[in-house]
């Protein structure tokens, strides 16, 4: 509590209190604030489809993996994605089945109820670009992807949608 100097009154000084606390109005619309908040998040996680999104952030980490082993090598890396499992592969004879980082091998299979809405395919080129076909010693280059490309994964009948930008390779 802060106090105040009053006047001076019979030799003895007057202390009068002034108020250091929240009013009613700023508590109520702190309140409110946090409520809007609450629900926010709320309705994000209620969504039904809270698998499907953090399957999604791993098949993106997985896309930008197989980008940056293209980017370190002359050949095609990518990932192939069916069912309810994506596979990172390579057409470089000396990295078949490489594993995907903490997994123990080059194939995920995502939980019951998560699933891909249809098969798909992305492929790198050494300079990290989608392309549409493989680099082999036979034909060194590939056409690069000029449309983007979504891999959609379904749970209880929600989409969640991962995007592919053409010529970069950028997923956000």
């Amino acid at each position: 509590m802060l106090a105040r100097q009053g006047t001076r009154r019979g030799g003895r000084r007057e202390m009068a209190a002034v108020s250091a606390g929240f009013t009613f109005i700023e508590v109520t619309v702190v309140l409110v604030l946090l409520g809007l908040l609450g629900l926010a998040a709320f309705g994000r996680l209620e969504s039904g489809n809270v698998r499907a999104l953090a399957q999604a952030d791993g098949l993106r980490a997985a896309i930008r993996y197989a980008q940056s082993r293209a980017m370190a090598d002359i050949y095609t890396w990518g990932i192939t994605a069916s069912g309810n499992q994506y596979r990172l592969y390579s057409n470089n004879p000396d990295a078949t089945n490489a594993p995907l980082p903490g997994q123990g091998s080059n194939t995920y299979a995502m939980p019951d109820g998560v699933e891909f809405e249809s098969p798909a395919t992305v492929t790198f080129d050494w300079r990290g670009q989608p392309v549409t076909g493989n680099i082999t010693k036979d034909t060194p280059t590939a056409e690069a992807r000029s449309t983007p490309l979504t891999i959609n994964l379904t749970e209880s009948s929600q989409v969640v949608t991962v995007t592919v930008t053409p010529y970069t390779g950028f997923v956000p």
